[in-house]
């Protein structure tokens, strides 16, 4: 006879999240799953390799920008670390918690910490999107 299980007594695994917000919107891209929760808030059973984000309603971030492309960009997990790679015409402005400005044009740039995303252009030239690397302590 099987002793029940504890469910105190299991591992529990916390892993990093990072979260994007918009205004007062926010979107969370779960490594322990690689999938996208479409408000961090709720839990959803869609499971998606990568965030999206650019002008096209396709995308799972929606910019509006002038110099925003279509299809602009997209946040992936490789090895552990999140990555924004850029796919546009314009490149993306990033700025990680260093405080460095990095510009990326068909290209990608590793996201940690806290930070801002401009999509087509300088970070100040509109309220940015800021990103958030929640890692367990």
């Amino acid at each position: 006879m099987e002793a029940p299980q504890n469910p105190q007594s299991a591992p529990q695994t916390v892993v990093p999240r990072l979260i994007l917000e918009v205004d007062e919107a926010s979107v969370e891209l779960c490594l322990s799953t690689n999938a996208v929760l479409a408000d961090a808030d709720e839990d959803t059973d869609e499971v998606e390799r990568k965030l999206t984000l650019g002008r096209d309603d396709a995308n799972q971030l929606v910019w509006d920008g002038e110099f925003t492309s279509r299809n602009h960009a997209y946040i992936e997990i490789q090895r552990n670390d999140f990555y924004l790679v850029d796919a546009s015409a314009n490149g993306t402005f990033v700025q990680t918690e260093d405080e460095q400005i990095h510009y990326v044009h068909r290209n990608s740039v590793r996201l940690w910490g806290v930070g801002w995303i401009s999509l087509g252009e300088p970070l100040h030239a509109r309220k940015p999107i800021l990103f958030r690397e929640v890692v367990p302590a």
